[in-house]
C-alpha cells in the first residue's frame, strides 16, 4: 500500500493508468507511526529497511543543505536531456518520479522549471512539505518495492543520494526500466563513501588525513553489515548491464571540503559541505553504537575525523553522476 500525505492534491487526468485506487492518504494521525526515538533521535519505523539515518530536525537541515551543495556543484538542478524529454510533442501528461525525495527540495524546485509537468517524490517517511505546489505530490513508499505504476508510466526518474536505501541496484534498475517510456530519462547521482585530494594533488590521504580515512573505513565495514555496498561508481555498470538503457553519460565533480577552493562559489559549497559532513557523522554515531561501538570509540573516530577535514586543505568528496534513456 502507498499512502500519499499531500493535501488538496487533484489527481491529473490519467491516473486512472496508474493504480491510483491503491494509494490512501495519510491523516494527520497516522503520521507518528511512521517515526521512532532511539539514543534521542527520531528514526523511520518501517521495519528491516536497511536505510540507517534519522529523519529528524538536524538530518533534514543536512538534507537541505546537501540540496544546495549538489545544486551548485554541478550548477543547476539536473544533468542530461531534460528538457528535451520533458517538452517532447506527445499530448499525453509527462511525468517525473524523484526517489528517496527526503525533504522534497528537488520535486518542488522541479516544478517551478517545468509547471505543466506532474512530479511524484517518494520516501519511506513523510517529511517533505504537506502543502506542495498544484502538480507536485509526495508519497510514503518503500523503493525496494514495485512501484504502483503501469509500465512506460514515467518520462524521468531521478535518483539521487539513494544508496543507503537500496541493497540491490540492479533489481531497483529492472523497475525503472519497467517504468520509463522509450526514450524516457533515467539519472544517478551519488557522493562516494569517502574523501579524496583534489585533481592534482601529490597528497596522500593515509599520511595527511589518517582519521577521516579510518572513519570512512569504519563506516563503511559498518554499513555492509546492513548489505550497503558503496556502489557510486559501479552505477553505470549496472545501467550497461541492465541492457535496457542507452550507454550512460558520465560525469564526476569535485565537492570541495572547507573553504580552501580559490573560486567563490566553490568556497561557499566548501563550507557548506564540511558542516554537512560533520551533521552525517553525528547522525551515524546511533548506526555506530548498535554495531558495538562503545561510546569512547565513538567519539575519537567523529573527533578525529572533524579535526582532520577542518586542518587539512584540497581535500574533496567525490559526486558521481550517470544518465541514460530507455531503449
Amino acid at each position: 500500500m502507498t499512502f500519499e500525505y499531500t493535501e488538496n492534491m487533484p489527481h491529473d487526468e490519467d491516473d486512472a493508468s496508474d493504480a491510483s485506487s491503491d494509494v490512501t492518504e495519510l491523516e494527520e494521525y497516522d503520521f507518528p507511526d511512521h517515526f521512532f526515538e532511539r539514543d534521542g533521535r527520531l528514526f523511520h519505523s518501517h521495519g528491516s529497511l536497511p536505510y540507517p539515518l534519522p529523519v529528524d530536525g538536524p538530518e533534514q537541515a543536512r538534507l537541505n543543505n546537501l540540496h544546495r551543495i549538489l545544486r551548485d556543484t554541478v550548477e543547476f538542478h539536473y544533468l542530461g536531456p531534460v528538457t528535451e524529454v520533458l517538452n517532447d510533442a506527445r499530448p499525453t501528461q509527462k511525468r517525473v518520479l524523484d526517489l528517496c525525495t527526503g525533504t522534497g527540495r528537488w520535486p518542488m524546485d522541479m516544478a517551478r522549471l517545468f509547471p505543466r509537468v506532474k512530479i511524484y517524490g517518494l520516501d519511506i517517511v513523510p517529511i517533505a512539505t504537506r502543502r506542495p505546489l498544484r502538480h507536485v505530490q509526495f508519497e510514503i513508499h518503500d523503493i525496494t518495492e514495485p512501484f504502483r505504476w503501469g509500465n512506460g508510466a514515467m518520462d524521468f526518474i531521478h535518483a539521487r543520494n539513494i544508496d543507503l536505501a537500496v541493497t540491490d541496484y540492479p533489481e531497483l534498475l529492472r523497475e525503472v526500466a519497467r517504468l520509463l517510456r522509450p526514450g524516457g530519462l533515467f539519472f544517478s547521482g551519488e557522493i562516494g563513501r569517502f574523501i579524496d585530494f583534489a585533481h592534482g594533488s601529490s597528497f596522500n590521504l593515509a599520511h595527511q588525513a589518517p582519521r577521516a580515512r579510518s572513519f570512512f573505513q569504519v563506516v563503511n565495514r559498518t554499513l555492509e553489515l546492513r548489505h550497503l555496498v558503496p556502489i557510486a561508481d559501479r552505477i553505470p555498470s549496472f545501467i550497461q548491464q541492465s541492457h535496457q538503457f542507452t550507454v550512460p553519460t558520465i560525469q564526476t565533480f569535485h565537492i570541495p571540503v572547507g573553504d580552501w577552493h580559490h573560486n567563490l562559489v566553490m568556497k561557499r559549497v566548501g563550507k557548506m559541505y564540511l558542516a554537512a559532513l560533520k551533521d552525517f557523522a553525528e547522525s551515524l554515531k546511533p548506526m555506530l553504537r548498535e554495531a558495538g561501538m562503545t561510546q569512547q570509540e565513538i567519539n575519537s573516530l567523529v573527533t578525529g575525523l572533524i579535526e582532520d577535514i577542518e586542518r587539512v586543505p584540497g581535500l574533496v568528496g567525490v559526486y558521481h553522476t550517470a544518465w541514460a534513456k530507455k531503449l
